[in-house]
């Protein structure tokens, strides 16, 4: 079965964006974070696990409002006299794809751990053209550039994220403009999908605290010693792996990583951690009832409106 019938948490990425450097493959962003995607509930059922949490290929409806929004952008920008250029929406990579362990044989014997998916993404990033446009700007021409994009100042929304702190980011700029036309009302869309953005985290925390996966992990660690890796948890072999200092041959990377996948399903580590993720996932859930219901009211209007400025050119 591929990989993306299996699994259960669908993300996207949107730009959270205050005055700052231009970055490069949103260009605009300060802060890029994992968002769920689209759904919902009806009245007396149980919410779905919070979409977003975990990373995995991008849906078609993402890659839409991905798009439209970059049009968007691009459209404002030029009112103002710059040039941008539309990014598409770049894939997760296998550290996001397997946020707990390496699970598929099919994709390790092909990516190993997928070093060279990120050596590619960072080549293109390298390649984007936006960088280089906004870099060769005059400094004081670049300046009105980012005040253009990103607003004036960090003001205007206000976020509280969960278990403590704040996001702000202006209510002005391209993005902002992009974002409310999309979206609709810019401030629900601001503060419920960056409050479920910052969840991915939490989750992941309450899932490797959890005893059944510490469990589950004690059998994957003897059964990795056996194979000659021996590492602590799924993280350390990955990042071993994956050392910009010393990185592991190809063959190797695969090698290892099969074992990871070997060693998952003996000790129960994968089934074990997915169950837990969508236990905790679906607490969250509840306790952000209100964001989730919120960011999927409005996306789902924001569909036909991305639909419309990628389409027919009418007004969204």
């Amino acid at each position: 079965m591929p990989r993306d019938s299996r699994r259960t948490r669908p993300t996207r990425r949107t730009l959270l964006v205050s005055v700052a450097a231009l970055t490069s493959a949103t260009a605009v962003a300060l802060l890029a974070t994992v968002l769920p995607g689209p759904g919902g509930t009806s009245a007396g059922e149980r919410p779905p696990p919070v979409r977003g949490i975990g990373t995995a290929a991008a849906t078609a409806d993402d890659r839409l409002l991905h798009d439209a929004e970059q049009r968007l952008l691009r459209d404002c920008m030029g009112r103002h006299g710059f040039t941008y250029r539309v990014v598409p929406l770049d894939d997760d990579s296998g550290s996001g794809l397997f946020p707990y362990v390496v699970d598929d044989a099919a994709w390790a014997r092909r990516h190993g751990y997928g070093a060279e998916l990120r050596r590619e993404r960072e080549a293109r990033a390298q390649r984007d053209p936006n960088r280089a446009y906004f870099a060769a700007l005059p400094a004081e021409r670049r300046a009105e550039a980012l005040v253009t994009a990103n607003g004036p100042s960090p003001e205007g929304l206000t976020v509280l994220l969960p278990g403590g702190g704040s996001v702000r980011r202006s209510d002005h700029g391209c993005v902002a403009e992009a974002q409310r036309r999309l979206y609709g009302d810019l401030g629900a869309w601001f503060r419920s999908s960056t409050r479920l953005g910052v969840l991915e985290q939490l989750l992941r925390s309450r899932v490797v605290a959890d005893a059944a996966y510490r469990r589950s992990l004690t059998s994957w660690r003897r059964c990795m010693d056996r194979a000659g890796h021996a590492f602590a948890t799924p993280a350390a072999a990955r990042a071993s792996a994956l050392s910009p200092v010393r990185p592991l041959p190809k063959e190797r990377e695969v090698e290892r990583a099969l074992a990871e996948v070997r060693c998952a399903g003996e000790s129960a580590l994968d089934r074990t951690a997915r169950r837990l993720d969508r236990h905790h996932g679906g607490l969250l859930a509840e306790e952000y009832r209100a964001d989730v219901e919120t960011r999927d009211r409005l996306r789902a209007a924001a569909l036909p409106r991305a639909r419309r400025v990628l389409g027919d050119g009418l007004p969204a």
